[in-house]
């Protein structure tokens, strides 16, 4: 836990300078009229485009990795969102390190939208209940991966778009044993590359901290030999969220989520997302996710979260039920760095079924 609480502090001392910086935008220079003069507009306080925030997580599989984000952010006109991008490293004590550079830009009134991502880097996992058998595996990847999404709005809310994703995963026992169980599964390195069509619907007051609206996407991902790809698959998701703001200060969050595959290898197949379990440990054909989330802001900006969800695996004569359920809940807080662009930073805690835990010092929300 050293690390966890040496990034805590790390993190209340960014932000009390943050809090600082603004106090002292507020004050007048020496030699500065403490009042405009009678006429005049009052003088514009400059704003730093720069943010600079810490990175924390633990959980069984990665081990505690601390890192750090550093972004800009800017507007490409008055009516629209803004627009950020930012790089990002993280080194764990299980000796996994990636760098990453990503980026959301809006303009056109928001009516045009680009995500973009590059990660490399080296991943070791530590599986200590592998696809639910009870084996300790443990494997080292080497990560390179790519992602691109454009849309544009096509009718009022409406949006309708493309992406591109290429992935390449190097996978490799950190001993014999781990090898054998890794190839028994079906889990060795492989190369994905595909395209696919988006269509979303999208009512949402803010993109980064919202607090009332509604954003449902609907996508699929063609990946194929001819693109790169070691393998022919199909997977497509459905992303629904809905915000309410249930009273001044309190929001309520509901998200239903929805994956199926068609054909894809068993490293490319459906796994957990939610927040507690680790990426890739429990593996199905299909899932289904649903989670609540209830934000409450006790200081202007400052507010409190606890949330709690469930997923199922299914398909492949694996049904809804038993084991194939995996529950979380937990809590946290989160501090908005930037109220001019809704920009939020979350700490949280969540607990899964067993040993499945996390806790996370992230940017922005999870949904």
């Amino acid at each position: 836990m050293t690390a966890i609480h040496l990034a805590l502090r790390l993190a209340v001392l960014l932000l009390s300078l943050h809090g600082a910086a603004s106090r002292a935008q507020a004050v007048p220079a020496d030699g500065e009229d403490k009042a405009p003069p009678d006429g005049a507009s009052a003088p514009v306080k400059k704003r730093s485009p720069w943010i600079l925030i810490p990175l924390v997580s633990s959980n069984p599989k990665l081990g505690t990795s601390l890192g750090a984000m550093a972004g800009y952010v800017t507007r490409f006109d008055e009516a629209s969102e803004p627009s950020m991008i930012a790089v990002q490293g993280q080194r764990s004590n299980t000796e996994s390190s990636t760098l990453a550079l990503g980026g959301k830009l809006f303009w056109n009134a928001s009516r045009d939208r680009l995500q973009f991502g590059v990660v490399g880097g080296k991943v070791t996992n530590d599986y200590l209940d592998f696809l639910g058998t009870g084996a300790e595996v443990r494997s080292d990847e080497k990560l390179r991966a790519y992602f691109l999404r454009y849309q544009h709005e096509v009718h009022p809310h409406l949006f309708v778009g493309a992406h591109a994703v290429y992935s390449n995963y190097d996978v490799q026992g950190a001993d014999p044993t781990s090898d054998l169980i890794l190839e028994q599964a079906g889990l060795a390195g492989t190369v994905s590359a595909g395209v696919g069509l988006i269509g979303s619907y999208d009512t949402r007051d803010n993109t980064n901290n919202p607090t009332d609206g509604t954003q449902a996407q609907l996508y699929n991902m063609a990946f194929r030999e001819g693109l790169g790809s070691d393998d022919n698959f199909d997977t497509l998701t459905a992303d629904w969220r809905r915000y309410l703001r249930t009273a001044d200060k309190n929001v309520l969050v509901l998200h239903a989520k929805g994956h199926w595959t068609h054909d894809a290898p068993p490293s490319r197949e459906s796994t957990v997302e939610l927040r507690g379990y680790t990426r890739g440990q429990y593996l199905g054909k299909n899932s289904l996710t649903f989670e609540i989330e209830d934000r409450y802001m006790f200081k202007p900006r400052w507010g409190a979260k606890a949330f709690a969800g469930i997923t199922c695996l299914y398909g492949d004569g694996k049904s809804c039920g038993g084991d194939q359920l995996f529950p979380m809940a937990g809590g946290g807080v989160f501090f908005v760095l930037k109220p001019e662009s809704n920009m939020v930073v979350s700490a949280e805690v969540a607990k899964g079924d067993g040993d499945n835990r996390g806790f996370y010092l992230t940017f922005g929300h999870r949904f």
